[in-house]
């Protein structure tokens, strides 16, 4: 990722924030193929899928645009996207459920932990409801998992992406595996 592709989403950004009406799309753009990987490598832990990559791209950036943007960089902007993504899918795993009553199981794994799988619909909402309970108690340790487990992000790339170390991703990945395996075995 070059240092203009993220000084031009953080312009847009900013253009987005003044009430520049041509930003979103022009953002919807150039992040595009970006949060289409990510969504791809989310949902390919999902069998059935919920929604198709595409369609869960454009549900989060639909979920982005109900409100203004506050995120004020490129950093800031890809957690509001995943956790538009984690809400998009949330909400379509309770229509699931609603709709079926136990009914159609739904597998759902976290992709970056192959020990931390849950299946079922309703299990999902348990690992969202351990999220939430994550968020709380450790909100770096919260957006670590959705980088890492939830959007298929490298350690690397998740290291980047919030600002930190390789190492400290590393500790916060084994923290929070434990965490959520502890969360949902209770």
């Amino acid at each position: 990722m070059g240092a203009e592709h993220v000084n031009q989403v953080t312009e847009l950004l900013a253009a987005w924030r003044a009430g520049d009406p041509s930003a979103p799309d022009s953002l919807a753009v150039l992040v595009y193929n970006e949060l289409r990987a990510m969504a791809a490598r989310r949902l390919s832990a999902s069998h059935p899928k919920p929604f198709q990559t595409t369609e869960l791209v454009h549900e989060a950036f639909a979920r982005l645009l109900e409100h203004p943007l506050a995120a004020q960089d490129r950093i800031h902007f890809f957690r509001t996207a995943a956790l538009a993504m984690r809400q998009a899918l949330v909400d379509a795993i309770r229509r699931h459920v609603a709709e079926k009553r136990g009914g159609g199981l739904l597998d759902v794994s976290l992709s970056a932990a192959s020990d931390l799988s849950v299946a079922g619909p309703e299990a999902w909402l348990g690992v969202e409801a351990a999220l939430a309970a994550l968020e709380q108690e450790d909100p770096r340790k919260c957006r670590v998992v959705e980088m890492a487990f939830l959007l298929g992000l490298t350690n690397d790339e998740t290291a980047t992406t919030l600002g930190v170390s390789v190492p400290t991703v590393e500790r916060d990945l084994r923290f929070a595996r434990a965490w959520l395996k502890d969360r949902l075995a209770s």
